[in-house]
């Protein structure tokens, strides 16, 4: 099973029930890798269609995913998750030794996603319902929000995403095509 990373914020709106849509950007660098090459043909492929440029949707219906999200395993035996402790205030002494995410394994996986639609859109075409599917909500992300208080969901999400792409061409202004996913949680 592949998984995917999500981060705390996400997490927490997984668990709450409040997140059923992620957006994954898929960029494709052409054949001279000077200038970006984006787009998507109705035959499953992205790119230009050329062999070197073209790339399959990396999820596909029905199937399942695994969260990955910082974690630990407690000495005691068993997982710690991150999204569930607070320890800036435990001495360091104390403080779990945590894991990045991508280190999870299947098996310390708490929640399981399975995708029931796939659809490629420019990510500035997000509508407001969709942006509540990624876990804002009025103005506010579900479990925090960052910096100034947009007005609404679609604002909260640009903003949010700004926050963890850094790279140009993956900015919300920049309107990249991107992988929409939607999913159903069905283990946590």
């Amino acid at each position: 099973m592949k998984g995917k990373i999500f981060n705390t914020q996400e997490v927490q709106a997984l668990i709450a029930g409040n997140k059923t849509q992620f957006r994954e950007v898929k960029v494709q660098q052409n054949s001279d890798r000077n200038s970006v090459k984006m787009g998507f043909n109705f035959t499953g492929i992205w790119g230009d269609g050329a062999k070197e440029n073209s790339r399959k949707c990396p999820y596909q219906v029905g199937q399942k995913i695994f969260c990955k999200e910082s974690f630990c395993l407690d000495p005691r035996g068993g997982i710690l998750y991150k999204t569930l402790l607070l320890t800036h205030d435990l001495p360091k002494e104390y403080a779990p030794q945590w894991k990045p995410a991508q280190h999870m394994k299947q098996e310390h996986s708490r929640l399981t996603l399975q995708i029931k639609e796939i659809r490629v859109e420019r990510l500035a075409e997000i509508s407001e319902e969709d942006a509540i599917a990624e876990g804002f909500k009025n103005g506010f992300h579900e479990v925090e929000n960052v910096g100034d208080f947009p007005f609404n969901a679609y604002d909260s999400f640009a903003k949010n995403w700004n926050s963890t792409h850094k790279k140009p061409e993956e900015k919300f202004e920049a309107s990249p095509f991107v992988w929409c996913v939607s999913f159903e949680v069905i283990n946590n």
